[in-house]
């Protein structure tokens, strides 16, 4: 009985220590696609391909965690210009956005090794537009997004799975547009799609 309780005594730090939460700090890169869709009838979505790069702070304890971060996102839009508009020409005004995001997620982890994490999550996504590029017919210049009725924040909802290999990390989410994307009574909507591998620490 006293080499029981010697025992037990000496693995109780050891099971304590199990129940701690695990921090990890993740750097990552990536590409993006952004739809940028119009609620409008007859109008097409349009889809342009961008890149993202960034870090984040996750904290996992037993099957459940939560993470947040910053990512640099640099993705694309086409507007189409029709005879409804106040310009005397037809055609499309392409413009590439840089932005700030900040996920806020929690999750499950179905799977949980020493060697393989399999993490499934959903929460709200934080985007803030910070400088514009455009091309009209060859000319090319930055703008402010207030500059082009764009709103400075937008809020998304996302979705997405991540896996841990050893000390690699990969990520597959999508974010569905919540707010307006422009500041008028145009209704739209900027859905976005992210793979991105990374390394943790």
């Amino acid at each position: 009985m006293k080499k029981l309780l010697f025992a037990v005594i000496l693995m109780f730090p050891m099971l304590a220590s199990a129940q701690q939460p695990k921090m990890n700090i993740k750097f990552f890169g990536g590409i993006n696609t952004a739809q940028f869709v119009y609620r409008v009838e007859e109008v097409d979505s349009d889809v342009l391909v961008g890149w993202q790069v960034g870090g984040s702070f996750r904290v996992d304890k037993r099957k459940a965690f939560i993470e947040t971060g910053l990512t640099f996102v640099d993705y694309g839009v086409t507007l189409s210009l029709t005879d409804s508009t106040d310009l005397d020409f037809d055609g499309t005004f392409n413009i590439q956005m840089r932005s700030l995001e900040v996920p806020m997620i929690i999750g499950y982890i179905p799977v949980k090794t020493p060697v393989f994490k399999w993490f499934l999550y959903g929460g709200l996504n934080n985007r803030f537009s910070i400088k514009g590029r455009y091309n009209i017919f060859g000319e090319e210049g930055t703008f402010k997004p207030k500059e082009a009725d764009l709103n400075f924040y937008n809020l998304g909802a996302r979705f997405g799975t991540q896996f841990d290999v050893a000390m690699f990390n990969f990520d597959l989410n999508y974010t569905i547009g919540i707010t307006n994307g422009y500041k008028s009574n145009i209704r739209t909507n900027t859905h976005t799609f992210q793979l991105s591998a990374g390394i943790l620490f």
